[in-house]
């Protein structure tokens, strides 16, 4: 099996037809697409586009239509108090009644600093959780040890494939679990040109 199996999410329009690649992992959506997604097989990653108290709805429409949730992917919103943002999202992800399998992607705010390291803790204690750091300006700062330390697991989200591979490679692929990117075509061409 490749390195890169299951490495991409694919956030394409939810009309584009799937892709066929080892290297695509989950379809991704965000959850205002939700109604207009064909129910499949597949597990898709739930984009969404409100705050964690919105967990529990995403979950509900997407079981009522017959779709396989997979993973969440939720943003932290309150730079202000990041740790009570964490217990809240973490709280949410517990009330949303997921299989015990699917992930917790949180994203942290592009102006996130290591001194939040509280917000990360809270956010250790739910085994389902990764940590999604943006490719472009997040994903190789200081705090990446902070939360590799943690033992978190990460996502990568958007940029170029070659940043997104780079990244993956340098940190492991047992840390990087996935990346999301909304041009995959280009993204499994770059893979398979790989060694």
């Amino acid at each position: 099996m490749s390195t890169w199996h299951g490495f991409l999410d694919d956030l394409r329009p939810v009309d584009a037809a799937p892709l066929d690649s080892p290297y695509v992992g989950a379809r991704a959506v965000r959850d205002t697409d939700l109604p207009s997604l064909d129910p499949g097989a597949a597990p898709v990653r739930v984009v969404l586009t409100g705050g964690a108290a919105q967990l529990a709805g995403p979950v509900a429409l997407g079981e009522r239509r017959g779709l396989t949730i997979g993973a969440l992917d939720t943003a932290l919103r309150d730079p202000g108090d990041l740790a009570g943002n964490a217990r809240r999202v973490v709280a949410a992800y517990w009330d949303a009644g997921l299989a015990d399998d699917a992930l917790l992607h949180v994203r942290l705010p592009s102006d996130w600093s290591p001194s939040a390291g509280r917000a990360l803790d809270l956010l250790a204690e739910v085994e389902a959780v990764v940590v999604a750091l943006a490719v472009a300006d997040q994903a190789d700062g200081p705090w990446v040890t902070e939360v590799l330390d943690r033992e978190l697991r990460v996502s990568l989200v958007g940029g170029d494939a070659e940043r997104a591979v780079v990244l993956a490679e340098r940190h492991g692929r047992s840390s990087v679990v996935s990346w999301l990117t909304d041009d995959p075509v280009t993204a499994v061409t770059h893979l398979e040109g790989r060694p």
